[in-house]
């Protein structure tokens, strides 16, 4: 994979880097007077960096790794744009900076709706899980209204993953077979990226607990691929410090 969604990362963060003071530098840094950032992808391992440095009397300091993405061939120019939002909280909160309060609320908020296409999309697959999960509803529209964009991975993680373990382990028939038909569905009828989160969701939910482990795999017996997918992915979540960081809360 090349790196053609850098500038659309960079474009996501230059509203806050000309807010701050920050300068492009010619070796593609950004600097201001207190921090000095750079954004790096490596291609080996597929994954968008963000470094930091201290800054003193106009020297920089040494570099630090302070968040990363995994960002792989599946991913889009949406998903950069989603990178860019978590860099600029994340040296926010390493500056010190309080988040202005923002025109947008939660209430401003749409709720997500159904695409028309003959694939269920992101928006669609979440629009199902708020309608069996309706409590996520407001939190929903707090995190877009915090980030101006929804950053799906970061939202399942505090909310369907959670949810999934709560099923399982309360294994009554009712809500295991609501929550089956929701994933099964999905996952058969969902584009590429929603495929993936609902085999990513249900890993994480039970990689760390074999007990939950068999109660999805049994809750799972009637589609085999789906059940397959997720057995095969829940040692390379394991493995994948990145991604255990993002999906296991």
């Amino acid at each position: 994979m090349d790196n053609r969604y850098y500038e659309s990362v960079i474009k996501e963060m230059k509203p806050f880097f000309d807010e701050n003071g920050f300068k492009a530098m010619e070796d593609g840094s950004y600097l201001c007077e207190t921090k000095a950032a750079r954004i790096e992808y490596e291609e080996a391992k597929q994954v968008y960096s963000l470094l930091i440095a201290d800054v003193e009397d106009g020297n920089v300091g040494e570099y630090s790794q302070v968040t990363s993405w995994l960002f792989d061939d599946s991913q889009n120019e949406k998903d950069a744009e989603a990178v860019g939002i978590d860099f600029v909280d994340t040296l926010r909160k390493n500056m010190g900076i309080k988040v202005k309060r923002s025109a947008v609320s939660g209430a401003a908020v749409d709720l997500p709706t159904a695409s028309k296409g003959s694939s269920m999309d992101i928006a669609g697959f979440t629009k199902k899980v708020l309608d069996i999960f309706p409590v996520y509803k407001e939190e929903y529209k707090m995190h877009v209204a915090k980030y101006g964009n929804f950053l799906y991975m970061e939202f399942f993680a505090g909310t369907l993953i959670p949810q999934i373990k709560a099923v399982l382990s309360e294994g009554s028939k009712k809500p295991m077979k609501k929550l089956y038909d929701m994933l099964e569905t999905a996952y058969t009828t969902g584009d590429r990226e929603t495929s993936n989160m609902v085999v990513a969701a249900v890993s994480a939910a039970v990689c760390e607990d074999d007990e939950l482990k068999a109660r999805a795999m049994e809750l799972l017996s009637e589609d085999n691929h789906l059940k397959n997918s997720v057995s095969a992915f829940i040692p390379v979540l394991l493995k994948d410090k990145k991604l255990s960081e993002a999906l296991l809360k």
